[in-house]
Parts: structure tokens; sequence; C-alpha cells
């Protein structure tokens, strides 16, 4: 591929260094997505806000019908600028991602038709095909990932604990410190758990495909020396290494989205409660209680 790697960079680092320099090659394209997603994302912050101020104005009765629904009106707007907004910003994407991904693999094929002799001698045909449309299909989703997950998410944590520090400092503080537990676990557990045990499992599908590719284009020389059996034997080998790690890789996924769901459980509880600690002791109203909830969902 035409980007080279920075020299002893990590694979990730090298991932993101790859990636970010084909971002460059479509700069407002990239704009487009990520401005539309964080414009949308902003107002899905304030869509609690609005739900919070709709629950004051009914807590106060026929006088607080005007408000209320105001708050209504306001949360009709912001829903239909939200949708109109990711329609851009999908749109965007599937010409973004669908351009990189013809492009990123016809550098990847140029690449490879020109390696020497000895190099293709030496490695399963099968095996570099699945490499590269497996990264081609990556690229799919750290795309999706980094613009319309990952930057979305970062800003509703961002926005979401000015709005309750705004409110009552006690409260954006203890969704501060949650934020922080859960970002910062979140990345350990991907990058130090999860993402060796990727590498290995992927390996070993690579391989699956070398061996079934390689043997069945190969397959009237396999019969002129009666080696499907040995054939057999090689693919059953395999299989059973990629089940292992593959079953690795899947278990520690689970164990990680279990382990960080029981984290987001525990701050949801607490920001909950310190919200009724606040309201029970006059520090917040119904409304504020109810922006709190409405902001997790």
């Amino acid at each position: 591929m035409s980007s080279s790697f920075p020299r002893g960079a990590t694979p990730l680092r090298a991932v993101f260094h790859f990636l970010f320099g084909h971002w460059r090659r479509h700069p407002l394209l990239v704009l487009r997505i990520a401005g539309a997603m964080m414009t949308a994302t902003v107002a899905e912050v304030f869509v609690p806000v609005a739900a919070g101020r709709l629950i004051d104005g009914v807590a106060a009765g026929p006088a607080g019908a005007s408000a209320a629904q105001a708050a209504l009106l306001a949360m009709a707007g912001l829903g239909t600028a939200m949708i109109l907004l990711r329609i851009v910003a999908l749109t965007g994407i599937v010409r973004f991602t669908t351009q990189m991904m013809a492009t990123v693999t016809a550098e990847a094929f140029h690449r490879v038709q020109r390696l020497s002799t000895d190099w293709h001698a030496n490695n399963f045909a099968g095996s570099t095909q699945r490499k590269i449309t497996r990264g081609m299909w990556a690229l799919d989703t750290l795309n999706d990932t980094l613009l319309l997950a990952l930057l979305p998410s970062a800003m509703i944590l961002a926005g979401s604990v000015l709005l309750l520090a705004g409110r009552a400092p006690l409260l954006g503080a203890v969704m501060a410190v949650g934020a922080l537990a859960y970002v910062t676990l979140a990345i350990a557990l991907a990058t130090r758990w999860i993402a060796p045990a990727s590498r290995l499992s992927n390996q070993w599908d690579t391989r699956i495909g070398g061996v079934l590719a390689d043997t069945i284009g190969s397959n009237p020389v396999v019969k002129a020396f009666a080696g499907e059996a040995r054939e057999d034997a090689l693919l059953h080998a395999v299989l059973a290494k990629w089940q292992a790690r593959v079953s690795r890789t899947w278990g520690r996924h689970i164990f990680t989205s279990m382990g960080l769901l029981a984290l987001l459980w525990t701050v949801r509880i607490a920001i909950t409660g310190t919200a009724l600690w606040l309201w029970a002791h006059g520090g917040a109203s119904a409304g504020d209680v109810a922006y709190v909830i409405t902001a997790y969902l």
C-alpha cells in the first residue's frame, strides 16, 4: 500500500497513521461527515434539557402548560435536526468509505503484483487475498467507529458533564468521574487485552483462507499425488487452532462488554441517586431528575 508506517510504530499507531493518510485525500468530505455528526450530537445533548423543562412545566400544573408545550416543540425540532443531519453524515460516509476501500484495494493489488517471484512462491495466494479483503472491510468498520460512534460519544460525554455541572456541580463531578473511569477501562481492555488476542485469531483466519484457496486451486496436483487425506488433515489442524484462538478472542469480548456494562450501570445508579439526594434536599427539581434519566437514555 502507498502509505508507509512510521518505524517502530505499534500496530494501533500504524493503523491510524495509514487511515489518516487516506483521510487527508478527502478533507472536505471528512469535514462534512464529522461536522454533520457533531451538530447532530449537540442537538441530541439538548434533548434531555427540553425533556426536563417539559416535566417542570407539567409539575407546575395549568400554569406551566405553555412552558411544557414550548419544551415539546423544542424536542420535536431537535429530533428533526438530528435526523436530517444524520442523513447528511451517513450519505457522506457511504461515498467516502467506498472510495477509500476501492483505492486501498487497488493500491494493495498494485504493490502485491510487483513483489518478487520469491515472495509469491513463499506466500499463500489465498492468505494474501484474505489479508487484502479483510483490510478493505476493516476500513468500513474503522470509519464508522471513529466518525459515527467515537466522535459523537465523546461530545455527548463532554456535553453531559458540562450541562450537569451547570445544574449542580456535584452531578457534574460524579458524571466526570464515571465517564473517565469508563473511557479508561474501555481503552485499556480494547488495546491491552482484546487486541493481542484478535491479532492472533486473525492470523489463523488468514491461514484458513490460504489453505482452502491454494489447496482447491492446485487440486489436480493434490489428486496426482493422492494427497487428499493429507490436505484434509492440514485443514483440520488449522481449524482446530483457529477455533481455539477465536474462542479466546470472543470470550474476551464478552467479559469486556459485561465489565463495561456493569461499570455503566454503577455510574447510572450513582448519578440518579445523587440527583434524588439533591431533590430530597431541595437542590434539584423534578425536571432535573428527569433530565438525568433522559440524558442516559
